[in-house]
């Protein structure tokens, strides 16, 4: 997708270079509500990929570690810190989703009901692997998803999917 890309190359640094000081300003902001990144050995890699993995999006791979009692939120700061506001707003509106890429059949997380919840409750701990690729109109236009096929173990502490959905 045009967008992913052009977002995904805004991540180089050669791009954050010909930042506007407010764009980087505002990614400094995001990035300043992010928690501590726990050192090596500790807490889990998160890896968040812009479109679908086929794409190979320049700058559209980001990975940094979490705790467990880290938020969904955390990760929008850290998301918006690595690509703006851009990626953020189009993800509230629904125009854009974030997946859940272990889990089967992927489906959207709803940013604004579980941005306060815990990476382990909502099944992002210990291996996080989010997406964020274009909504289908069933999603963009506000409904829920109601799944019951039951896909791999979300482990200990999370949420019944259910209760996700």
């Amino acid at each position: 997708h045009a967008e992913m890309r052009r977002i995904g190359i805004g991540k180089g640094q050669k791009e954050q270079q010909n930042l506007t000081e407010g764009g980087m300003e505002v990614r400094l902001q995001y990035l300043t509500k992010c928690p501590k990144e726990p050192p090596v050995g500790r807490g889990a890699i998160m890896n968040v990929q812009l479109g679908d993995e086929r794409e190979k999006i320049d700058g559209g791979l980001a990975s940094r570690r979490f705790d467990g009692d880290d938020t969904l939120a955390d990760v929008l700061n850290w998301l918006g810190g690595c690509y703006g506001d851009e990626l953020l707003e189009r993800l509230r509106s629904r125009e854009w989703c974030l997946c859940d890429l272990n889990r089967y059949p992927i489906l959207p997380l709803d940013v604004e009901k579980h941005q306060n919840k815990t990476l382990q409750y909502i099944g992002l701990f210990p291996s996080g692997k989010l997406g964020v690729r274009l909504s289908e109109d069933s999603w963009r236009d506000g409904d829920e998803i109601m799944d019951d096929i039951h896909g791999s173990a979300r482990g200990l502490g999370a949420a019944s999917r259910s209760m996700l959905y």
